[in-house]
This record gives structure tokens, C-alpha cells and sequence, in this order.
């Protein structure tokens, strides 16, 4: 939690994990989303952080990290906040990384993560805005190390996804019916 009062206490920080990975750390935690009482969870959490698309990042009763996304994605992502952040930081635009095939093994993963990155390199280059120099200060102030091959990283990522219990949301319509989903974020 040490580095969530850092983000909290520290507002160029913040910003500039917001600008690079598009999480804005909330300055309390809160319940997280229950679409007025349709919206229930398996396993209890604090929302700590929001992403600008209103998805948010749940620390999660046991010391994980879900995530529970505005168009109903839910699932485990890191087991502890400093993997979290590690994920975050070196991975931002995260949601790039979910094509399942890609996982298939570790070769297949290392070309796809830095044809990824490249993009969101090319793209950033667009605004002028440095993606590998901000990601280097927010790494620099977490304590976090930048890595240049995250295939490491993505498999943490990928087992913690699969792990059990998977934290699932469930979705109560008006009439009584129930929705819900696997737990796992590469579910599409």
C-alpha cells in the first residue's frame, strides 16, 4: 500500500502514471462499482484507482489486484500492488496484450510484446509525448525496474489470470436473470 500513498501524496506522480498508463490513483479507496445494487462480486475489495474509461482497479481481499472493466471485463491481474505496478508500468495500454494465442509460448510472447510496444511507441510519437522516458522516471520513482523484455512479466500476468479462485462479477437484470462472467481477462 506504500505505493499508493506515494501516488496519493505526490501529485506529479500521479499525473504522470496517468499519462502513461491511464490510471488515476482515487484519493480514498471506495466500494467498487455495483451499477446501483445489479452488480456483485466473489471476492471483496477496495477500488484504488479508476481508468479514464471508468474501469477500475480493485485491491482485492486477499492482497491481489482486480480489475473491473466499464464494458464488463473482470478478472485477477497481479497477485500483490507491486506487481501490479511492474505490470502497469512496463505494459501501459495493457489491454493490448490480451490475444491468448499469443501465450502459446515464450518466443511467440517476447515478438508479440515488442511489436506491441513498438506501436504504442510510434503512436506516442504522434503527441510528443516520450512513452520509454516516462516509463523510465515512474519505474525510477516506484522502485520498479523497466525491463526491455517483459515476457516475464506477461506470463506473471497470464497464470495470475487463471489462477483460482478467479474473481468473477455477476450481473442481476431487473427480471431476475443472472449474467456472468469467467474471471479471466482474455475471455472474450
Amino acid at each position: 500500500m506504500d505505493l499508493i500513498k506515494m501516488l496519493r501524496e505526490d501529485n506529479d506522480l500521479s499525473d504522470l502514471l496517468c499519462d502513461t498508463c491511464d490510471i488515476e490513483i482515487l484519493p480514498e479507496c471506495k466500494l467498487p462499482q455495483d451499477e446501483c445494487g445489479h452488480l456483485t462480486y466473489n471476492i471483496s475489495g477496495k477500488t484504488f484507482a479508476m481508468a479514464g474509461s471508468g474501469s477500475e482497479y480493485i485491491l482485492l481481499e486477499d492482497g491481489s489486484i482486480g480489475f473491473w472493466g466499464s464494458e464488463g471485463k473482470c478478472g485477477r491481474m497481479a497477485d500483490n500492488i507491486k506487481e501490479f505496478f511492474e505490470f502497469m508500468v512496463n505494459c501501459p495500454y495493457w489491454l493490448d496484450y490480451l490475444d491468448e494465442d499469443a501465450y502459446y509460448d515464450r518466443e511467440s510472447l517476447g515478438a508479440y510484446a515488442k511489436e506491441i510496444f513498438e506501436e504504442h511507441i510510434e503512436n506516442a510519437s504522434d503527441t510528443d509525448f516520450d512513452l520509454a522516458e516516462a516509463q523510465q522516471k515512474l519505474a525510477d520513482y516506484l522502485g520498479i525496474e523497466k525491463k526491455k523484455d517483459v515476457t516475464d512479466i506477461l506470463m506473471r500476468f497470464y497464470h495470475c489470470t487463471k489462477r483460482e479462485p478467479r474473481f468473477i462479477a455477476t450481473y442481476r437484470e431487473n427480471d431476475g436473470s443472472i449474467h456472468s462472467g469467467t474471471g479471466s481477462l482474455f475471455d472474450r
